[in-house]
């Protein structure tokens, strides 16, 4: 949920702070006076178009920050682990900057993140529902994916058995086409290729070669330093005052030492005596090494010829040794494929007759599975339709057989509504009236929110447009949704008002002829003036005040 909002130089709102609760939170107020403003500010947050026209008039930049509550939004915290952003802390800190060149950047948790990533992390905390925005809802293409959600996991695997086999599919067809539209130019390749595969082969690559070769190339070209230092160290360990027999006759004094006094030198003796017998086998070692250390110059020429051949491929064709000699066998895969062009172009088109049969049978089963939950999920929906006094309305789950099959199934998926007895099913975008598209919005709402995960949603002025019975009712839904998530509703119903767990007043004022929006949250008598003033929509009375205070009372109950 949405703990608290500041927004500094924000279109005309100088510098303010929202604190926000659970529940219901109602923001109300005079027309103009930057109840829009402040969605808007939301909005930014949650991924929304930046502008510089919403940078303060003479200012350089607009600051949006949020502090969002996240121990309930586990979708949210898998994001933020994939984007490898701290989460150690109960709370997001979301903060947007907008400045006056139109460029905008965007932190959370203080790390700056991409537009694309903060829409995939806001996506699933907070959810903005305007009167007259395209809403997902509205989107034919997303209908299936709203079934799919309602229906949780109930036909999981098959909506995984279906995908994985639809990829390989069209992964197939790609690699037929492929194929088949590159008919000369493939002739053209496969002399390339076998140019490349004759020369890799000829090279007889062995993997780690360059390396041992710089190592015995250095060898020889340093071989009388080394044959000198060989000698040296050779010499050290077997003339008259070689090491090794001075600790062996330094061990043997230990001895008698220890034969006179136990134990004293027992450790000492040890450490003596495995040097004297590491230095005993370095001995023979360096004496192998001396034999085997000569200058041969045709040798060394012979190594740097082959050292020259490796590099000169490395530049050729940019790649490593080891690189090259996967390369190698990947050229010898293509040629295989080309050469054998038509018993390839047969063998995929079997493959891809195969794979489309299975993707037709999964289909169909996940199709059918769909059209189950299908039948629950309308009644559903009309149930919470006709509850927002629209009792005639009926919906209706369309599924229509698609001309070929896409990620998402081998049928079309849609919502189809008669708001009125008589009326055909038609489009929810289809809908002119705007009170009967706010209470279909609000129902579908109540429904996917907490299939949706979200943890927040923001309705502005859903309810426009509806009065009445009608608006009693949807204020009633609204308050159902705020019992599982967090709900922030601009309004300008009365009814919705007295529901509200917290009344928000935005009004403006005018200081130094600079105009900025405040936030006041109302209180007893504070909120019953508020409402009698939304109730008579002019001025206050104690009649409107008795009807505001009786309002809140029967919506408290």
């Amino acid at each position: 949920m949405l703990q608290t909002l500041s927004i500094k130089q924000f279109a005309i709102i100088d510098e303010l702070e929202i604190q926000f609760g659970d529940g219901l939170t109602v923001l109300s107020g005079e027309t103009g006076a930057g109840k829009s403003i402040i969605i808007d500010a939301i909005g930014q947050l949650i991924g929304m178009r930046a502008s510089s026209d919403y940078v303060r008039h003479g200012e350089k930049k607009a600051v949006i920050e949020g502090i969002f509550d996240i121990d309930n939004s586990q979708e949210a915290i898998a994001v933020l682990h994939d984007l490898a952003i701290d989460t150690t802390e109960d709370f997001l800190l979301v903060k947007r900057e907008i400045f006056s060149s139109g460029k905008s950047m965007c932190r959370i948790n203080n790390q700056i993140v991409t537009l694309q990533d903060l829409r995939r992390v806001m996506q699933e905390l907070l959810d903005i529902h305007g009167q007259h925005e395209t809403q997902t809802l509205l989107k034919q293409k997303y209908h299936l994916q709203l079934l799919d959600h309602y229906a949780e996991d109930q036909y999981k695997s098959l909506i995984d058995d279906y995908t994985q086999t639809f990829k390989a599919y069209k992964a197939k067809k790609k690699e037929l086409h492929d194929l088949e539209s590159a008919d000369q130019a493939l002739l053209q390749r496969l002399d390339l290729l076998k140019f490349q595969n004759d020369e890799l082969l000829e090279a007889n690559l062995v993997e780690g070669e360059t390396e041992q070769l710089e190592m015995d190339i250095k060898r020889i070209q340093n071989s009388e330093n080394l044959n000198l230092a060989l000698n040296n160290a050779h010499m050290t360990l077997t003339d008259e005052h070689a090491i090794t027999d001075r600790l062996y006759e330094f061990s043997h004094q230990l001895q008698t030492i220890n034969d006179i006094l136990p134990n004293k030198y027992d450790s000492l003796k040890e450490n003596v005596d495995q040097i004297y017998y590491t230095l005993e086998d370095a001995k023979h070692q360096i004496y192998d090494e001396l034999s085997n250390t000569e200058f041969d110059e045709q040798l060394l020429n012979e190594l740097e010829s082959r050292m020259n051949l490796l590099n000169n491929l490395k530049r050729k064709y940019g790649k490593t040794i080891d690189e090259l000699i996967t390369y190698q066998s990947k050229l010898e895969s293509e040629i295989s494929k080309i050469e054998n062009y038509e018993e390839s172009t047969s063998q995929l088109k079997e493959e891809i007759d195969l794979l489309y049969e299975k993707v037709i049978k999964y289909g169909q089963s996940l199709s059918k599975e769909r059209r189950i939950v299908a039948r629950t999920l309308r009644d559903h929906i009309v149930a919470e339709i006709q509850n927002l006094q629209m009792k005639d309305a009926n919906l209706e789950i369309s599924f229509q057989p698609l001309e070929t099959p896409t990620i998402e199934g081998i049928e079309f998926v849609e919502f189809l509504i008669s708001p009125n007895k008589g009326e055909p099913l038609k489009s929810l975008n289809k809908i002119a009236s705007g009170g009967e598209l706010s209470r279909i919005m609000l129902a579908l709402k109540s429904i996917f929110v907490e299939s949706r995960g979200q943890t927040a949603i923001l309705f502005d002025e859903v309810d426009s447009g509806v009065s009445g019975q009608a608006a009693q009712k949807m204020a009633e839904k609204m308050r159902d949704i705020a019992k599982y998530i967090q709900v922030i509703c601009i309004s300008h119903l009365p009814q919705v008002a007295s529901m509200s767990d917290h009344h928000l007043l935005i009004s403006k004022m005018t200081k130094n002829d600079r105009t900025t929006t405040q936030v006041k949250e109302l209180k007893k008598e504070d909120k019953i003036d508020e409402i009698a003033r939304m109730i008579s929509g002019a001025s206050v009375t104690e009649l409107t005040r008795e009807n505001a205070r009786e309002m809140i009372a029967q919506n408290h109950k």
